[in-house]
């Protein structure tokens, strides 16, 4: 059986917004390709892969918080999710909608839930390095072998991330300013946001079965590229993750909760 992600919506979304979530999580079932392990919440229900409930509601209006996105219950030992949640605030899906930026930003957040970015911690995979410094680095091999293939240079030991913004940015993305366009980053960009082999790596590190073959074309940006990037203040990341994105705590299920 292959990675599937079911997308429980509990309300508030148009059919067009359930579309864009749909087609988020077939992206990611065609970019991670193994079956996890079934698992058996306590309420009884059987996890197959990932549960994400998705859902709008009214919060604070446009340009406020954005919403709550990440995982909620966790396989033991792999720390690999088992549900999740995806709650945005109903303003802000119509702005992303209107500005053509709806299914990069869900596309972006999904992949939170499904732990970039969200379990890279001590606490869980312990594949980050310098968190909360100038320099938070990603320790993954995976990730590091396909960085030297970007930059050409097998002397680079990690992969640099993201050291501005607040708590929902810095140390949950690749770094904006050597990345640019990834989908990654903590930054939505103008024009198209590829899902490169950088970021597939990053899922094989966290223990996930993965096909690079279905990355999208990407290459390191030019440094006249980074120099308007450079001029970008703050306000300029509303558009994806910012501080306005709530993340979740998440719980361990037992082991007993292993089916197979």
């Amino acid at each position: 059986m292959s990675f599937t992600i079911e997308i429980r919506f509990l309300g508030g979304l148009t059919p067009s917004q359930e579309t864009v979530f749909a087609e988020a999580s077939t992206r990611w079932s065609e970019l991670i390709v193994g079956d996890l392990p079934r698992v058996q919440l306590a309420n009884g229900e059987i996890i197959e892969n990932v549960r994400i409930d998705a859902q709008a509601v009214n919060i604070d209006g446009v340009l406020g918080i954005l919403g709550q996105a990440g995982p909620t219950q966790l396989r033991a030992e792999s720390f690999l999710p088992a549900t999740g949640i995806m709650q945005f605030d109903i303003s802000d899906l119509a702005r992303l909608e209107a500005e053509n930026s709806l299914k990069d930003v869900i596309i972006h957040e999904m992949g939170h839930v499904l732990g970039f970015g969200t379990l890279w911690s001590s606490q869980f995979l312990n594949l980050i390095s310098g968190s909360g410094s100038e320099n938070p680095i990603f320790t993954g091999t995976n990730s590091i072998r396909e960085y030297q293939l970007l930059t050409n240079d097998e002397s680079v030991k990690s992969v640099p991330l993201a050291n501005t913004g607040g708590e929902g940015t810095r140390d949950g993305h690749w770094r904006e300013l050597t990345f640019a366009n990834e989908l990654m980053t903590g930054f939505i960009d103008n024009g198209i946001n590829p899902i490169s082999r950088l970021s597939i790596a990053a899922f094989e590190d966290m223990g996930y079965i993965v096909d690079y073959t279905k990355a999208n074309e990407y290459s390191l940006p030019k440094p006249s590229t980074l120099k308007g990037i450079r001029e970008l203040n703050e306000n300029n990341q509303c558009k994806m993750c910012s501080s306005r994105i709530l993340r979740c705590d998440p719980i361990v299920l037992p082991k007993s909760a292993f089916i197979d």
